[in-house]
């Protein structure tokens, strides 16, 4: 699979980058790009609205929407809205998204689109989704279309495996951002992580520290200490059982060794430790995780070391960025499996 764009980190967000060339000329394109019954076919039906427009995605009966407001429009050049999701019950934070066309040869121009400000994990998902609908837009400047696509835009990929093939390289790209540090002595590995996270410092140990906030990202709550209806916060010698999902059926019982209000947290890890402290930024909360060394274990039907543990590792805090901001976590072994290929490579 051939990327068309790449991702960067934008403090504790990304930006998503996505280029593509076609066979048009500038006024072809700007009229695609903003034209309403154009739009209606490769992207969305379009609306103004008192603060804004609105881009109805999907069809009729889907929930997927965006609202947004011009910032900038340079005709045939530059066009800069703001943009924000929400769909299926959840609603994106805002973010910004340009799009810059430019000459590339007679009869061709090049499309940059810059999406700013977009929430960590789900960039990937922008990555591969800008990808598909320049495959869409490119259909509306006169490249061979579906039936479907003749009639508008439904919401569906222009070509699903390139979709999903995309999808798993921005994931992988996206991880490689964020790398975690890993250690290795003997059969014993250690991990080192860092992720800079767009939630207060309040917020973020409300999820280290709260029953129901841990089962969202780490691992599902089995016994909460000397607490049957799990409400209160953990203490220090607080011993919690969770079901282990990477063995089935297994259950995992973490000891809480220190703890200290709003800023360190840890606790027991098979027969070692993991320590994660918080220091508040002007950009959010910085998460520094230290994994002490553990054992190669045999799990999932194999001997697991270094790279499994750094990709676990990375899994949770991807679900622990996406719980903070108030989204589901898609296709969890999917987000483990990218930051996987990215371990097993060092």
């Amino acid at each position: 699979m051939t990327l068309w764009g790449e991702l960067s980190l934008d403090g504790p967000r990304r930006s998503v980058t996505v280029e593509r060339e076609y066979p048009a000329t500038a006024a072809e394109l700007w009229a695609a790009l903003t034209e309403p019954a154009r739009l209606a076919r490769w992207i969305g039906r379009y609306e103004q609205t008192a603060d804004g427009f609105r881009l109805a995605m999907g069809g009729p009966d889907a929930d997927a929407v965006v609202d947004g407001l011009v910032l900038a429009c340079d005709p045939e050049r530059r066009l800069l809205v703001t943009w924000r999701f929400s769909g299926d019950g959840q609603a994106e934070a805002p973010t910004e998204l340009e799009a810059v066309v430019r000459p590339a040869g007679e009869g061709r121009v090049l499309l940059t689109l810059t999406h700013r400000r977009v929430q960590a994990v789900t960039a990937s998902v922008y990555g591969a989704g800008w990808q598909d609908v320049l495959t869409h837009l490119a259909r509306e400047l006169g490249a061979e279309a579906s039936p479907q696509e003749h009639d508008g835009y439904l919401g569906e990929a222009a070509d699903p495996a390139a979709f999903d093939a995309a999808l798993d390289e921005y994931r992988s790209e996206e991880a490689a951002l964020v790398r975690a540090t890993m250690t290795r002595e003997g059969d014993r590995s250690a991990v080192s992580l860092q992720r800079l996270l767009d939630a207060p410092v309040d917020e973020v140990w409300d999820a280290l520290t709260l029953p129901d906030r841990v089962s969202r990202w780490l691992w599902p709550v089995v016994e909460w200490p000397d607490d049957p209806v799990r409400e209160r916060r953990l203490r220090v010698g607080d011993v919690m059982r969770l079901g282990d999902e990477n063995i089935e059926g297994a259950i995992q019982e973490l000891e809480v060794l220190d703890l200290e209000e709003r800023a360190h947290l840890r606790f027991t890890w098979g027969d070692a430790a993991v320590s994660i402290r918080l220091t508040e930024t002007g950009d959010g909360t910085l998460l520094s995780l230290e994994q002490d060394g553990v054992r190669d274990i045999f799990g999932a039907g194999r001997l697991r070391s270094a790279p499994d543990f750094a990709a676990g590792w990375h899994q949770l805090i991807d679900q622990l960025t996406l719980l903070l901001a108030g989204l589901t976590v898609p296709a969890p072994d999917r987000l483990w499996e990218a930051a996987y290929l990215v371990y097993s490579a060092e």
